[in-house]
């Protein structure tokens, strides 16, 4: 019990002093818990409602631990991602602490329904893999964020090479990043590197975005414009070097999923406290959902 609900209460990326992932004026937190969770096929449906049950839970207790919910745009379609941040390890560990302390002591009706998310759980969920980061400011661009506004997550994953950590970081330092600068790309990106839970030359790259549109602007090509050709044979090389593999996923934010603190809601409490029916979840249905069949003998209207 004690583990399940560690995970669950961790769960959730970019937050300061346990608020979820969300960036302070300084930036993005220092040390990041990443939890991706794998679910069954069929099974997202269930999956978002167990888990906004545990975000209604975790609000009437008022947990220390706060998350961002992240849901499929592109990438997997049975992946969820689970983002929370805090100034150090310690942090996390007396956030874990607290909620389990909370939650164990439960009683009544609350217990009543913890036990039945727990029972629950094995037939929602293929795998879970939880991930612990430590932010490499240097490898980050304009981190500072308007977090609360924003709707979607780019997730970029990249495995280096062993050894080629230094060419990497150079790489994007001193090439990538001068470029974006050159280019005014207008981007936000907190970078983290896994220190547990996968391989430690894994980095991944967090772009929140308020709208899909923002891939319209042509950042990559422009960055890549604003390199000379040298700059470009350097670079080519040096990511050839050092990359092993890259993949980038987008994600949607899903309030229902989400538990954020009172400053995140406040500042757009429209989307961070939905109705059932305004989901992340709810809306992709929506955008999948096929046209309804025309009713019989019915006619085309009129050209104009």
């Amino acid at each position: 019990m004690k583990k399940f609900l560690f995970l669950f209460a961790l769960a959730l990326l970019v937050s300061l002093c346990s608020q979820s992932l969300a960036q302070t004026p300084g930036g993005p937190p220092n040390v990041a818990l990443i939890v991706r969770e794998d679910i069954k096929p069929g099974k997202m449906d269930p999956h978002s409602k167990h888990s906004a049950s545990y975000t209604q839970i975790f609000s009437k207790n008022e947990v220390p631990t706060h998350r961002i919910a992240l849901v499929p745009v592109a990438g997997s379609e049975n992946e969820v991602v689970y983002l929370t941040g805090a100034e150090t390890f310690a942090a996390l560990e007396t956030m874990q602490r607290d909620t389990d302390k909370r939650l164990s002591g439960a009683s009544g009706a609350t217990k009543a329904e913890l036990d039945r998310l727990s029972k629950e759980a094995p037939d929602l969920h293929a795998g879970m893999r939880d991930m612990m980061a430590v932010l490499r400011p240097e490898l980050s661009y304009d981190a500072p964020a308007d977090i609360p506004h924003m709707r979607y997550f780019a997730i970029t994953t990249v495995r280096v090479r062993p050894g080629q950590e230094d060419v990497y970081s150079e790489y994007v330092r001193n090439l990538v990043n001068v470029a974006r600068n050159k280019a005014k790309a207008e981007l936000h990106i907190a970078a983290y590197q896994i220190i547990a839970g996968a391989p430690g030359t894994t980095y991944m790259f967090f772009r929140p975005m308020k709208s899909l549109a923002e891939y319209d602007l042509r950042i990559g090509p422009r960055v890549r414009e604003a390199m000379t050709d040298d700059q470009k044979k350097k670079a080519d090389k040096m990511a050839l070097d050092s990359i092993a593999v890259t993949e980038t996923s987008i994600y949607a934010i899903d309030p229902r999923m989400s538990y954020v603190n009172k400053n995140i809601a406040d500042a757009d409490p429209a989307f961070w406290n939905p109705k059932p029916e305004k989901s992340a979840m709810t809306m992709k249905r929506r955008m999948k959902k096929p046209a309804a069949p025309k009713a019989a003998g019915a006619q085309p209207p009129a050209k104009q």
